[in-house]
């Protein structure tokens, strides 16, 4: 049969279709879409052959514990065309498309609502508000307020979303169904934004900001208490800024994201009165008077719930002698008793059956518990009687009544056994944590840690470390799977930074192992690698590779750590030597994931000398871990190509990897991944100038570090926290954050990041004032780096040591140090770092008078920082051209460039820069003959640069000058220039000091 015929037939099977469907959301093996689509993995096996013959998959041989064919589709398009010719298919096997997972298919329907009584004030606040929440306790009738509301909306026009939290949502779940709601009514942004795999959650708040804040939708969140994690809570705190959109969350708690500070209007719901309690019973048909209507109010209340239980109970009974056998305690109870009684049998059954899941199912669920005929029937009749739930097409018993009914299941550990049966058959995350509860509530606990152990990655990775957790420590009591299970105990403490936990159990699980076990070895060096205890580590991973035996996978991923601990101790030959064993292990076995790491780790070696070859290896690996899902290895990928991006002056660019690598993070619930983008993002604040802002994610990465013991992170915390005091001119703040970083750098043995913080004490004494001082920190820096081959620091230093010379006159060292700067970024592709160096280059020859070559070296350097959006050296830069071209005699350039950089300089907020362009600018004014505007921007100056020495200094010279032109007295700007060479002669400026004496003397 011809291709062109035999794809057509191929896709006229539904089986292939929903093969088809499945693999859109990602690649899957064999017997996983048999369990799925409950066919025999022969079925299936035929099927997947067929359609990977057609061009249609491809397959590919992955090591997860053994050797798996998985299978992804190898086209996102097939077209079917009708010619004179016959039928011509045609599919294009481009770069896939990223899709959403098939949860992605939602409902938004509004609950049915009930009878509406005495609740008229409270429908009135909800809709005077735009973001309200709605409290109460469990039936005091919060749901049918807001569906009654929701309905009024919707009757108004209003397009209504509709979401009930159960326990198991997470952020992107919610975010996910909110963008298809979008997308259907002509925002399709997020839903955009989500599909190229971009998950930034203060991108995502930005785009529901935007599009929910319109008169015509309204958003209804029901159930919140259920929803009882931080991410869900960052979220409501940006949504609740919105100030068109109508937002209604309705929770049986004041929610964490409220304040008494929000323009949000709290509602809560109490009992209702007697007329209203009247009012409810007679429109279910009970007629009570006096003394009976007396005793419901006194032993029954206001609450709707124990009311509609009341009308249930009495439907065939005498209301009056209801209650006088009514308790005076567990009301609810009784009330429930008689209704249960008056059910027919199968009525009873399917109500106790379906009590054991926590959360509304579907109709496939019900028919698993109950084997009778007629199920949906006895559901319909249910859901008529009101008491059982319907919504978003699934079936659930109220909070209260369903643990009545499990109360009364005799066969409590059968029906949680057929539970978690149902929910095993979908393999999607959310059911499998399912099925693990009802395999412990049954008392299955080895098919509870069968489960668990076949699926343990796929839930950490999806973000269920906390929860799976708890399931382990129910289970982990097992002689057969206590090892096992202990392993993957370790592996979530080690995710949540409980380093000290996490060895704890890596320990028991070697103990409990038939024989020395490398995996353990390694499992338990990485912890130590994690604490820096470098040493530690090393003997382990030793450990792992004289018993590993014939396993070249678990060789590889020994060697890749040990390359990791070689590069800390900038050992870099042994971890390069490593890498290339472990590469060569790898491809033997083509293991694509260990190959992944191989890449990534010698991308780290390289970062430091080599950026385009770092590069290179960080994309190879990060494509290979895209592919195969591995999401803790794509974070950190993430984080370091930020990183060499950031080194190359890649800006933006490496902002983008760092916020993908954070939501990441946050996701699976890896402490240490979090606090090292937080730090990431905090150095894209600082780039930006909002250093309240980098200081509030450098304290954020810090508590976590600390909290973690991880002593790197915490000294790379203290550094940056050093730097952002320091931009802010807390000198002393600054010092002490450094040398307290320093002082663990020391302990660590961190020669490289002790590097950094010696350059970064220089220049922070140079801000003071101290350049010779400065200069002997960044030169004991410069031996170091050179040593190490620290190929960019170097060049940092260098550039460094250039501006300093420049200020203290000693031109030819300048710009020698920029020349030997520029060749190494030259080398290293370094934009942003060359138009800096000739930024800083075109100062010196500003200082020696030689404007035209000041001038074109500013024209070189100016695109690339923008390009770059460096606001700190367009600042500098602008101001240096207004100098060059000042000295050129061209006012109308010189006065345009000093606009412009008091224009930037007053979008970072800097005292330093605008009081350095106000400087500018005066000396302008003053050769304009604009004294008076020349005397305003020089006190402005004066005044912003109290705290920095040189720079004031500079300005007293001008103010100077200002009065020599001015004509006044010779004694006026006298007293200015002494001022500013008392200055120059505490800093050792000696050629400043020289130039001073015509007014001086």
């Amino acid at each position: 049969m011809s291709e062109e015929l035999a794809v057509p037939k191929l896709l006229a099977d539904k089986t292939n279709i929903a093969i088809l469907l499945l693999l859109r959301t990602q690649p899957l093996h064999c017997r996983k879409l048999s369990a799925i689509l409950e066919k025999r993995e022969s079925q299936i096996a035929r099927r997947l052959s067929q359609l990977e013959q057609a061009g249609i998959l491809e397959s590919e041989w992955i090591h997860k514990g053994r050797n798996i064919k998985v299978y992804s589709l190898k086209t996102d398009h097939i077209r079917l065309q009708i010619t004179d010719k016959g039928i011509e298919v045609t599919h294009k096997p481009e770069k896939k498309e990223q899709f959403l997972p098939l949860e992605s298919i939602f409902q938004f329907d509004i609950p049915v609502p009930e009878q509406f009584i005495d609740r008229e004030y409270h429908l009135q606040v909800l809709s005077h508000s735009f973001f309200v929440v709605l409290t109460g306790i469990a039936g005091i009738g919060k749901t049918s307020l807001a569906s009654f509301y929701a309905q009024q909306l919707k009757n108004e026009g209003k397009r209504i979303f509709w979401h009930t939290f159960s326990e198991l949502d997470s952020v992107l779940f919610v975010v996910k169904k909110l963008a298809i709601f979008l997308s259907k009514y002509g925002h399709p942004q997020l839903l955009d934004y989500l599909k190229a795999d971009s998950t930034d959650i203060r991108v995502v708040g930005a785009l529901l900001k935007d599009h929910m804040n319109t008169v015509n939708f309204a958003f209804f969140f029901d159930d919140y208490q259920l929803a009882g994690n931080e991410s869900m809570n960052d979220l409501f705190n940006q949504l609740k800024k919105i100030s068109k959109g109508r937002i209604c969350v309705i929770s049986r708690y004041r929610p964490p994201f409220v304040s008494a500070f929000d323009n949000i209007a709290e509602v809560r719901l109490e009992e209702m009165g007697p007329h209203a309690v009247r009012e409810l019973l007679q429109s279910k048909g009970m007629q009570l008077h006096g003394r009976t209507l007396e005793r419901v109010s006194q032993k029954i209340g206001g609450h709707p719930l124990a009311l509609e239980l009341l009308c249930q109970a009495a439907a065939e009974s005498d209301p009056a002698s209801i209650m006088k056998n009514i308790p005076s305690s567990k009301i609810e109870s009784y009330l429930w008793d008689e209704i249960y009684s008056k059910l027919s049998p199968r009525e009873q059954q399917l109500l106790v059956s379906i009590s054991v899941f926590r959360n509304p199912v579907d109709i496939r669920a019900v028919k698993s518990m109950c084997s009778f005929p007629r199920v949906r029937t006895i559901i319909n009749q249910l859901v008529r009687k009101n008491l059982l739930k319907k919504a978003d097409g699934k079936y659930v018993h109220h909070s209260v009544t369903r643990l009545f009914c499990l109360s009364l299941a005799k066969d409590r550990k059968e029906l949680h056994q057929k539970a978690a049966q149902f929910h095993l058959k979908t393999e999607i995350p959310k059911d499998l944590m399912e099925a693990l509860h009802h395999f412990i509530e049954a008392g299955a606990y080895q098919e509870g840690a069968e489960v668990l152990l076949d699926y343990s990655e796929m839930l950490i990775n999806e973000g269920y470390g906390s929860p799976l957790l708890s399931f382990c420590q129910r289970v982990d009591f097992l002689p057969r799977y206590q090892g096992q299970v202990k392993k993957v105990e370790g592996e979530i403490y080690c995710l949540k930074g409980e380093y000290d936990e996490a060895i704890r159990c890596f320990k028991v699980a070697l103990k409990k192992s038939s024989g020395p076990n490398a995996s353990l070895y390694r499992k338990l060096g990485e912890v130590y690698e994690r604490k820096r205890e470098y040493r530690t580590a090393q003997e382990l991973f030793e450990q792992g590779l004289a018993v590993v035996e014939e396993d070249t996978v678990e060789e590889g991923e020994i060697l890749v750590r040990l390359a990791s601990v070689y590069a800390a101790l900038s050992e870099l030959e042994q971890a390069l030597s490593c890498c290339e064993r472990a590469l060569d292990r790898f491809t033997e076995s083509e293991y694509k994931k260990g190959i992944a790491h191989v890449y990534e780790q010698m991308g780290e070696i390289y970062r430091f000398s080599n950026t385009d070859r770092a590069l290179e290896l960080l994309y190879s690996s990060l494509e290979i871990s895209q592919n195969i899902g591995d999401v803790q290895k794509v974070a950190a990928i993430y984080a370091t190509v930020g990183n060499v991006l950031y080194e190359r002056g890649q800006i933006n660019e490496a902002a983008t990897y760092y916020e993908k690598g954070l939501h990441i993070s946050e996701q699976i619930g890896d402490m240490a991944g979090i606090a090292r983008c937080c730090n990431n993002i905090g150095v894209k604040y600082a780039l930006e100038w909002k250093w309240p802002h980098a200081v509030e994610c450098y304290h954020r990465t810090l508590s976590i570090c600390q909290k973690i013991k991880d002593s790197k992170g915490i000294a790379f915390s203290y550094s940056n926290l050093g730097r952002a005091y320091a931009r802010l001119g807390l000198w002393e703040k600054a010092f002490d954050c450094f040398f307290a970083s320093l002082h663990l750098r020391e302990e660590l043995g961190d020669k490289r990041e002790m590097t950094f913080l010696y350059n970064e004490i220089g220049t922070t004494l140079e801000k003071t004032g101290d350049f010779k001082g400065a200069l002997q920190w960044i030169e004991k820096s410069l031996r170091i780096r050179e040593s190490i081959g620290y190929t960019l620091g170097v060049a940092y230093c260098y550039t460094n040591m250039g501006r300093l010379y420049t200020k203290l006159g000693e031109y030819q060292k300048a710009m020698d140090y920029f020349e030997r700067a520029q060749k190494i970024h030259e080398k290293e592709k370094g934009t942003w770092m060359i138009a800096g160096i000739k930024a800083y280059a075109a100062q010196t020859y500003v200082d020696q008078k030689n404007f035209e070559k000041a001038v074109e070296l500013i024209e070189e350097a100016i695109p690339p920082l923008q390009e770059a959006g460096d606001i700190e050296l367009l600042t500098q830069v602008h101001q240096v051209a207004a100098e060059a071209y000042h000295g050129l005699q061209n006012r109308g350039q010189a006065l345009t460039h000093g606009q412009q950089s008091l224009q930037y300089a007053r979008t970072m907020s800097s005292s330093k820069y605008e009081g350095r362009a106000r400087r500018v600018l005066g000396m302008l004014f003053c050769d304009a003959g604009a004294y008076e505007r020349a005397a305003e921007e020089l006190r402005l100056s004066m005044r912003l640069l109290k705290r920095h020495k040189y720079e004031l200094a500079r300005t007293y010279f001008q103010f100077a000058e200002l009065y020599k032109n001015m004509g006044l007295p010779k004694k006026r700007y006298q007293v200015l220039a002494r001022k500013a060479s008392a200055i120059f002669q505490d800093l050792g400026v000696k050629h400043e000091i020289d130039f001073f004496r015509q007014y001086t003397e």
